[in-house]
């Protein structure tokens, strides 16, 4: 699970292009996740994504760890729509039947709809599709250049003055930080679940037994999060933090001929998924 959201070094196309124009892509895939609702584009949306990852060429880590959270996602969605879907009109199961004690007359009965498990698992494909591309993104970007991407969105000039727009520089670390430190946590999660193991930490047993090891393994899990967050604020105070309120880069981000093809994509392909939206493909509707 620590590889989803890892930086992968390599050298291809993707890691090449501009980040501002991979964040621009992903802002355009999440808004068509949004406003499409046939469960057909809501696919083809999603099978969009995939193309980049073959160019990509992930690790086996990484995308057992994909195919993992893929199917969960699909699973959670699929269950939770076939138990509690609004549009429903004839179960396929009767799960609890509402003259059962307690629960019968609470619940009105419990169901399996068929609908709404094939409604729950097209509804997925918009989380899916988000997560995909965030995740592409944050694999084939370098975290100083996303940080310079999101700090840096794009310029203007007004009286003979460029002026950059984009987030706070503290904001955009504060992000940055943020994603990087859940691939930490995980490892170090990892690290001291196998030394509390091998200092005679029993984990097999029932619910009780697991809470109890669990605080076992918060206490240092927490107090080792701390820790690297304090190095991390020491770290930044050291190389001038928040010194200064106009920073520089030291490699200045520039548009090339790639980045100006794939911005041209981004930008056909959001506005023809607007148009179907517009045409009315659009909503959630029921199926």
């Amino acid at each position: 699970m620590k590889w989803l959201f890892r930086y992968e070094q390599k050298d291809s196309m993707l890691h090449r292009l501009d980040p501002r124009v991979k964040l621009l892509w992903l802002f355009g895939v999440s808004v068509l996740s949004v406003v499409l609702g046939t469960p057909y584009l809501l696919v083809a949306l999603f099978l969009s994504t995939l193309p980049f990852w073959f160019i990509l060429k992930p690790s086996k880590s990484r995308i057992k760890a994909m195919l993992l959270v893929f199917g969960s996602i699909g699973l959670g969605f699929t269950l939770s729509q076939s138990l509690f879907y609004y549009w429903a009109k004839d179960p396929l199961l009767t799960l609890i039947p509402s003259s059962f004690p307690i629960l019968g007359p609470l619940t009105g009965g419990v169901y399996f709809y068929a609908d709404g498990a094939v409604y729950g698992l097209y509804q997925s494909f918009r989380f899916m599709t988000s997560l995909s591309a965030a995740m592409l993104v944050l694999a084939t970007s370098h975290p100083s250049r996303l940080i310079s991407g999101l700090v840096n969105l794009f310029e203007i000039n007004i009286g003979g003055k460029n002026y950059r727009i984009g987030l706070p520089y503290e904001i955009a670390f504060m992000l940055s930080s943020a994603v990087s430190f859940a691939p930490t946590m995980l490892e170090e999660s990892g690290v001291i679940l196998n030394a509390m193991q091998a200092r005679g930490l029993e984990l097999k047993g029932g619910v009780r037994a697991k809470t109890k090891a669990l605080k076992y393994i918060l206490v240092p899990l927490v107090v080792n999060i701390l820790r690297s967050g304090r190095k991390l604020a020491v770290a930044a105070d050291t190389r001038g933090f928040r010194a200064s309120r106009h920073r520089t880069c030291l490699n200045e981000l520039r548009l090339k001929n790639n980045d100006y093809l794939f911005l041209a994509y981004t930008i056909l392909f959001t506005a023809g998924g607007l148009y179907l939206s517009y045409s009315g493909f659009g909503g959630a509707v029921p199926v």
